[in-house]
């Protein structure tokens, strides 16, 4: 159905050049490479690809035996997201996790043997019983797998999750603040020493390693997402498809897609722009805000931007204005202290 989608939307895009191609959502390491070797080509059928497009798939290191890595070279992939988490035992087991260090570990490397170069690694930190020695260990058996790239995200308790209704129920510690913010400092002072710099709060990667998916989201660009609760964003509206598999099946198959729709106005794309560019190491632009939007960003934010940066959270360099490594912590306080309401 996936295949039938594509195909019915192919004009939405217009001329726009693919630069980026992401399989991720669920577990898309489980599609056959044949399956995925297909998706692409249609992409080429409906779109012109860039030359350098970036094709990532996420997989669980469990997922990636010798086999299964050589078929999705084969398939076209050319970046893998591996969601790791953590090198302790202790720490999978509480995040009920599949796979275990040693698999870790062997997937990275295996991949690298087959000639994978562009590998992203997912860490998390602040989970209950992770010191920061333990963290600083994670760090150093994740910049000794020399790969280019690192996206780490600090534990959250999502409501509706197993950890939310433990949470809920007593059975789950709340997160400390405090260590939080150490790791994540422990984070940004550690990864330059394997050359992977911080471009933004999450993700951190070598020279011309950044993920152009990403960089592509936090810069508005248009994208077009396929399948089941897959989001759409181009010419100021988004989109998302119906989560429901069998709905959303039933309306492919009839050409009729199960969709809801939403037209941005300006102070919601002002509002993005500001949370999506203060989240990035190279800030906010409020000359840009001044041509898109006829105000100054400057002048309407003056006491609040004066308060960030008396604390050391915000700097400000010619018309471009950026959070520190301490203001990182702080990123949506900030973020919304500066929305238009």
């Amino acid at each position: 159905m996936q295949l039938k989608e594509l195909y019915d939307r192919r004009n939405e895009l217009g001329d726009s050049l693919v630069k980026t191609i992401y399989f991720g959502g669920g577990t898309p390491s489980v599609l056959k490479s044949d399956a995925i070797k297909e998706f692409i080509g249609r992409v080429e059928e409906c779109y012109t690809m860039s030359p350098d497009v970036e094709i990532t798939l996420e997989a669980n290191p469990d997922d990636l035996t010798k086999e299964k890595i050589r078929e999705l070279k084969e398939s076209g992939v050319n970046r893998l997201s591996v969601g790791i988490q953590s090198f302790r035992e202790q720490d999978l087991v509480f995040m009920n996790r599949s796979h275990n260090a040693g698999q870790s570990d062997y997937a990275v490397k295996s991949a690298q043997d087959n000639g994978f170069e562009n590998i992203t690694i997912d860490l998390i930190y602040a989970i209950p019983g992770l010191d920061i020695h333990a963290w600083k260990e994670n760090l150093r058996l994740a910049g000794e797998l020399n790969v280019p790239h690192i996206s780490a995200y600090c534990l959250t308790i999502e409501e509706k999750t197993v950890f939310g209704k433990k949470f809920a129920s007593g059975k789950f510690p709340e997160i400390d603040t405090y260590v939080a913010e150490e790791q994540f400092e422990c984070l940004v002072e550690t990864l330059p020493f394997y050359g992977i710099n911080q471009y933004e709060v999450s993700n951190f990667s070598k020279e011309g390693y950044e993920s152009k998916h990403n960089t592509s989201y936090w810069n508005g660009e248009s994208y077009l997402g396929i399948g089941p609760s897959a989001h759409s964003y181009g010419e100021g509206k988004r989109s998302w498809n119906i989560s429901n598999n069998t709905v959303y099946m039933n309306g492919i198959s009839k050409g009729c897609r199960s969709f809801e729709e939403e037209v941005l106005d300006d102070r919601t794309i002002y509002n993005e722009y500001v949370m999506t560019s203060l989240r990035t190491v190279k800030g906010l632009s409020s000359e840009w805000i001044s041509r898109r939007f006829g105000i100054s960003f400057e002048k309407e934010n003056e006491e609040r931007l004066s308060q960030w940066m008396s604390e050391g959270k915000m700097k400000k360099n010619g018309d471009t204005f950026a959070l520190t490594t301490k203001g990182f912590l702080w990123a949506d306080r900030i973020s919304s202290d500066l929305f238009v309401i």
